[in-house]
């Protein structure tokens, strides 16, 4: 009688110990959904910048990104400083964009349309992912978490890894960054004006070619800036830039082209649909992106956003 009234009430203690379980696991996975998508907000800004004044869309983006990551991993492995790993990729990568700039793309300005600066991209996108082969192997590197965020920290639901929470808090303070740069100091409102009107900026006597030099470099430090914060996340592995664009185009076309505001809000829906998707159909993670993007698109065609030729 005893065992059969034991038997009968372990249901219900199951179901009273597995829904407290339930939502402390969903919600560090929309935590986890909101990591990857200031990651991808990250990425996709570099592209929109890029994208509202060169009119480049850019397909040695996640490469660059590549970039990022294995110098802020070797700086890590040399100092221990992670922090001083996150300024090297940063400063690295912004140099390497405007060198780019300055030496290739800015002399496709104007000819061929979209096509030359496609190809050209797309030809530094393979000539970069083999260098960094080159350098530091086809294997990939262990990127370890910094001491100070290896442990937990307690959000009252759940606990959550403080290095994650850290890439939150330092992607949104970079946004935030980049969003009063462009809309607060005389060299962002510039930039602004340029992606409206380029010929009016140039007659104003600016010389805009180095506007678009550090446009580019600008929007280039964003990417490496996202490798080297998702390294102790993801690692660091040849591929990694490729996986990263492709949901960050995505963001991009989503959010609406050149669209400072769309692409905060759509990296960040789409970095919680990949996670959550995963969690309930993993085969089914990486096409559901694509899928958003075809639903979006059939109602608002530019994007969310979107306004031809504006960064807003």
């Amino acid at each position: 009688m005893a065992s059969s009234i034991l038997l009968n009430a372990l249901p219900g203690v199951a179901d009273t110990l597995f829904v407290p379980l339930q939502v402390e696991y969903y919600t560090a996975q929309l935590f986890n959904g909101l990591v990857l998508g200031m990651i991808l907000v990250l990425i996709s800004l570099g592209l929109t910048i890029i994208f509202g004044l060169l009119g480049v869309i850019n397909f040695a983006h996640g490469d660059l990104l590549l970039v990022g990551t294995y110098v802020s991993w070797t700086v890590m492995d040399a100092t221990g400083s992670f922090l001083l790993s996150i300024g090297a990729a940063l400063v690295a990568t912004l140099v390497l964009g405007m060198i780019l700039e300055r030496t290739l793309l800015r002399y496709t300005y104007g000819r061929h349309g979209a096509l030359l600066q496609l190809l050209l991209t797309f030809g530094i996108a393979e000539l970069i992912r083999g260098l960094v082969i080159l350098v530091w192997g086809r294997t990939g590197k262990n990127f370890a978490t910094p001491s100070w965020g290896s442990s937990s920290i307690d959000l009252v639901l759940f606990t959550y890894p403080v290095y994650r929470v850290f890439v939150i808090v330092a992607a949104a303070a970079l946004i935030v960054a980049v969003y009063l740069f462009l809309n607060r100091t005389d060299l962002g409102l510039l930039i602004r004006a340029g992606t409206q009107d380029r010929e009016m900026v140039d007659m104003l006597g600016i010389d805009v070619s180095r506007l678009y030099m550090l446009v580019f470099g600008i929007g280039v430090a964003l990417a490496g800036t996202a490798g080297a914060l998702i390294g102790p996340v993801r690692g660091a592995f040849p591929t990694l830039g490729i996986e990263l664009l492709i949901p960050a185009f995505v963001v991009v076309v989503v959010g609406g082209l050149g669209s400072f505001r769309g692409s905060v809000v759509a990296g960040i829906l789409i970095g919680e649909l990949q996670v959550m998707t995963g969690v309930f159909y993993s085969e089914a993670s990486q096409a559901i992106v694509f899928v958003f993007m075809a639903l979006v698109l059939l109602v608002r065609p530019r994007g969310l956003f979107g306004q031809e030729g504006v960064v807003e």
